[in-house]
């Protein structure tokens, strides 16, 4: 009698084939290394200084346009050393009546109505045409010869930047303009462009 043939089962062993990038199946990308922090580090003070000096010099030319402030640059010595040769002042608004002795005005010279002298109000002084203020300035030996009639509105010495005033009046110069747009886009262009090809080491590297 035949038997009928025996049927072995076949078994297949499953062999898990990783990749080479590790147990997980999955390729590990090593991290690029950034540049070193001393580099990043002028790279950000180098963003920080050029947008404050921006800013800076915006409200020294544009702001007085926009908001309640004058600027001015010293060109004279009568006011030392309370403000330099070489100064920008920043003025205020300030009423007439609200103009007290020690105070330093800006006003029209008498002598030539296109020039504005900034001097300390030394005297009030009563007289046939009105109240009027008594000016001098600090580096002089006397007061000034004319009278500030004590009318209407006018400005108020607030604070002196000392040493730009030379340079803000040439970055309004062309040259100075054409230079104040250049020079601070090609620092900024060579930042950004040393940040983003700069030379990456290899995986593994030390």
């Amino acid at each position: 009698m035949l038997k009928p043939p025996e049927i072995t089962a076949l078994r297949l062993r499953a062999t898990l084939i990783q990749s080479p990038g590790g147990p997980s199946g999955t390729e590990e990308v090593a991290p690029q290394p950034s540049a070193p922090v001393p580099t990043r580090l002028l790279s950000y003070l180098g963003f920080g200084f050029a947008g404050l000096a921006v800013i800076a010099l915006l409200l020294l030319t544009i702001g007085p346009l926009v908001l309640p402030y004058k600027t001015l640059t010293v060109y004279s010595g009568s006011m030392e050393p309370a403000i330099h040769t070489g100064s920008v002042i920043v003025d205020l608004p300030i009423e007439a009546k609200d103009v007290r002795i020690g105070d330093i005005i800006t006003f029209q010279s008498p002598a030539d109505s296109t020039k504005l002298i900034t001097h300390r109000v030394v005297q009030v002084e009563s007289g046939p045409g009105g109240i009027s203020f008594i000016t001098k300035g600090d580096a002089n030996s006397a007061s000034d010869s004319w009278r500030v009639p004590a009318s209407g509105n006018g400005y108020k010495f607030w604070f002196s930047i000392p040493g730009i005033g030379f340079l803000l009046a040439w970055l309004q110069s062309p040259l100075g303009r054409i230079l104040f747009l250049v020079i601070p886009a090609i620092l900024l262009a060579g930042l950004f462009l040393y940040e983003m090809w700069w030379p990456r080491r290899p995986a593994g590297a030390g």
